[in-house]
């Protein structure tokens, strides 16, 4: 019988890649890839728990945290046509649909970045991402997005960011004005 590949399989693995890689998050991002693959065509591996929808909004479940600061995994659902703000990351990442449907835009700045309260962004594609689907973040230029739930449920997607994402300061962006403004996450721990 085929041994089933859960969360400690996965972070066994993505040790190894983290340290070979180091800074390099391109490869980070491509070598974990078919990881992360392989980790949402398990079913049993994820508790309940960690993909139950709070009403009207979203939720941040964290699933675990690298003990040396190597990177950060949470489950992230959204009620029903949520979305987020326009945001960016300052880490590399990977984002895994574990059930619904999410649409993601993504946007890159047409500013040289200089100014800290203003950007200027433009749009960089849009695509629907189904269970099974993987989107990536690589910063600069491939971090900024906005997700929004088009499935009639609430979707659950897992989210892997490269460091501590609780300690890192990250912008969100107003399209209209151009208007920057800091944020961090936050994450519900379950026992």
């Amino acid at each position: 019988m085929a041994e089933t590949y859960d969360l400690s399989a996965f972070m066994r693995e993505l040790d190894v890649i983290v340290d070979e890689e180091k800074q390099n998050f391109r490869a980070i991002v491509n070598r974990g890839k078919p990881l992360l693959g392989r980790l949402l065509a398990e079913k049993k591996w994820l508790a309940a728990r960690y993909y139950e929808p709070r009403q009207g909004g979203s939720v941040q479940y964290l699933l675990n945290k690298s003990s040396v600061g190597k990177y950060t995994i949470t489950s992230v659902v959204f009620w029903q046509g949520y979305c987020t703000p326009v945001h960016n990351h300052n880490t590399w990442g990977l984002i895994g649909i574990w059930r619904g449907e999410e649409q993601e835009e993504r946007f890159k700045r047409a500013d040289d970045g200089t100014r800290a309260d203003h950007v200027q962004l433009r749009p960089a594609g849009t695509q629907i991402n189904t269970p099974g689907s993987i989107c990536h973040l690589i910063p600069p230029d491939e971090e900024i997005h906005r997700i929004c739930t088009v499935s009639p449920e609430p979707s659950c997607s897992i989210h892997v960011y490269g460091g501590d994402i609780f300690a890192k300061a990250r912008q969100q962006y107003d399209l209209e004005t151009g208007a920057v403004k800091e944020f961090q996450v936050k994450a519900v721990v379950l026992d």
